[in-house]
């Protein structure tokens, strides 16, 4: 998020809308539930809604609003442009992704500022972000920056965003222009009947709270979040994991039985973030906890919108630091809501920086569907700004973020000048967010994130196991 008045349009929007097993492998048995996990995320209400009922219907106008194309200024976007189910509801196009990373908009020249996030599973989210002070560690809401708290919430946000949906007018959200292509298209009678017979009569503001409570619903069911890939098989004993991807599972959760709390095995420290009860009975495999985490992902310099500086012809949606800005995920939620400039740094910053430990911090999406492509050379683009382009690159990164060419030369990046005196060269940029106060093993310690030490092999069985998460429905 940046502190110019596009935040303010999303503030006005969110206030109206708040008014498994190789051959001869066991499948993993429960187990005590393991210290330091967040309690289970509860099933949304609507999943696996397909019978008959108001549930149901109401799904359907959802799905039927998510998939129109009518919903954007000018015309041609939906919903689905972006989240498309084909490419596990991210960005459908290949060379977008190979290219930029990050999509386009409905107004032409505009991109939004990060890769548009999985909505498979984000149903399971709580509401957020919330500050757990046990863990320490923020969990929830909606968006790469938990900005929205729920999926209502969530809704209106692409719709009225300049730089995607563009439902704008005079510089402010426009919800007319949204319910008049309502009630003229095809699904207008659907509406009526979920809605009452005179909802077009109402203002168009007290509309789009039921536009977002429908497709919400719709993102609840299986269509969405359906359960179905060979991961979920292998459990029910309907599959066997291979080789590679048991061992992959493994290395993830650290457990010989691929579940927390079994015997120890080679952790690859995944499930820290991307985690699964130890005790099955609690809660779905989501493999993600919905919390924040900075694993000091470098910035996309192919991004547009470094670029998309001309207050002129986009004055809600324009890049006002141009080459310097910074993403502070989290950063750009919290401190602007205190009415400070995000990752409280520049003007009218209150001088402390960093106080709430946040800059930096992206909501760990799920890794279901991670891999989900319509064919093998199409090419899906990973983290917040699309920058990696294939799950091998991502998990390189994970075990060498803090290694250079010299073997045994480890990066620390908590002193001043983390490359000073390095013998090898990086093997990746620099993290986008620095100093190091929220990063992961920012010191580079051997077996944690960024200094792993698995082998190429062992690299390659993780990508083979998260390519298992793959639904097939």
């Amino acid at each position: 998020m940046r502190s110019h008045p596009l935040a303010l349009v999303f503030s006005f929007l969110i206030a109206f809308i708040l008014g498994l097993s190789s051959p001869g492998t066991a499948l993993p048995q429960p187990k005590p539930k393991g210290p330091g996990q967040p309690p289970p995320p509860p099933r949304p209400p609507g999943q696996g809604t397909g019978g008959p009922g108001p549930q149901a219907t109401l799904a359907q106008l959802g799905k039927q609003i998510f998939f129109d194309r009518s919903l954007s200024n000018p015309a041609g976007t939906a919903c689905a442009s972006c989240h498309a189910p084909a490419t596990g509801f991210t960005f459908p196009s290949s060379n977008t992704n190979a290219q930029i990373g990050t999509a386009p908009g409905a107004a032409p020249g505009r991109f939004g500022n990060r890769k548009p996030s999985t909505i498979s599973y984000a149903s399971f989210s709580p509401k957020g972000p919330t500050f757990n002070p046990a863990l320490k560690v923020y969990f929830g809401g909606q968006f790469w920056d938990g900005r929205a708290p729920d999926l209502v919430a969530q809704v209106p946000g692409p719709l009225f965003n300049v730089n995607e949906m563009n439902n704008v007018l005079h510089n402010l959200p426009a919800p007319e222009l949204v319910v008049q292509n309502i009630a003229k298209g095809g699904y207008a009678t659907l509406f009526k009947q979920v809605f009452g017979a005179n909802v077009f009569a109402l203002p168009p503001a007290q509309v789009i709270p039921l536009v977002a409570q429908a497709v919400a619903t719709w993102e609840t069911t299986a269509e969405v979040s359906s359960f179905s890939s060979k991961y979920d098989m292998a459990r029910n004993g309907q599959a066997q994991l291979n080789a590679s991807e048991l061992n992959g599972l493994r290395l993830v959760t650290g457990s010989t039985t691929g579940r927390p709390g079994g015997p120890p095995f080679k952790n690859a420290q995944c499930g820290i973030c991307h985690g699964i009860p130890a005790d099955p009975r609690t809660g779905p495999d989501l493999w993600t906890f919905f919390g924040f985490a900075n694993i000091g992902v470098p910035r996309n310099p192919r991004n547009p919108f470094y670029i998309q500086t001309n207050a002129a012809t986009n004055p809600l949606g324009f890049n006002a630091q141009g080459a310097n800005f910074v993403d502070y995920g989290l950063g750009g939620v919290l401190y602007p809501a205190q009415k400070l400039p995000a990752g409280n740094t520049g003007v009218g910053s209150n001088g402390l920086g960093d106080f709430l430990a946040i800059n930096g911090l992206f909501k760990t999406p799920t890794l279901r569907n991670v891999d989900k492509r319509p064919s093998p050379a199409f090419v899906k683009a990973y983290f917040h700004n699309g920058g990696f382009k294939s799950l091998e690159q991502v998990v390189r990164f994970y075990n060498t973020r803090n290694l250079t060419s010299k073997a045994g030369e480890v990066i620390d990046f908590t002193l001043a000048n983390p490359y000073a005196g390095l013998v090898g060269q990086p093997i990746w940029p620099p993290p986008e967010v620095l100093p190091a106060l929220t990063l992961q093993n920012p010191t580079g310690q051997a077996g944690k994130i960024g200094n792993l030490g698995l082998t190429l092999q062992e690299e390659a069985d993780i990508v083979a196991f998260l390519r298992t998460l793959t639904d097939q429905r």
